[in-house]
């Protein structure tokens, strides 16, 4: 009967290499704490224009930017009186997607409504 071949000893991992005293030839690796900044802010901003009625200007305060009846006065207000007033601050992607709804809105109804994105 043929004879199985000896078997070889297991393969032992290559020794790490000494290490001297003093610590030199050390490695220390220190962990940081990775911090990401918050998304920058825009400020949505409606400008005033003398065609569209503040009605229009209310809904779309209460409607887009979930300001009660009294709120939404005041800014559409704001607007009429100073040219310009501040819907809302938001974060980039939704500032400028609450920019497009206000816009869309307004063209839908055959309103020239101008609403801008700002940074705050």
């Amino acid at each position: 009967m043929p004879e199985d071949p000896p078997s070889t000893p297991p393969a032992k991992p290559p020794a790490a290499p000494p290490r001297e005293r003093g610590g030199q030839g050390a490695v220390v690796a220190e962990r940081k704490a990775a911090r990401t900044k918050p998304p920058g802010l825009y400020q949505v901003v409606l400008l005033n224009d003398d065609y569209t009625p503040m009605e229009f200007v209310v809904m779309v305060l209460q409607q887009y930017f979930q300001r009660d009846l009294e709120t939404a006065t005041h800014i559409m207000l704001k607007i009429h009186h100073e040219g310009r007033g501040v819907c809302g601050v938001y974060p980039k992607d939704v500032a400028a997607t609450k920019v497009e709804l206000v816009l869309a809105a307004a063209r839908r109804d055959g309103h020239p409504l101008q609403c801008i994105l700002e940074a705050a």
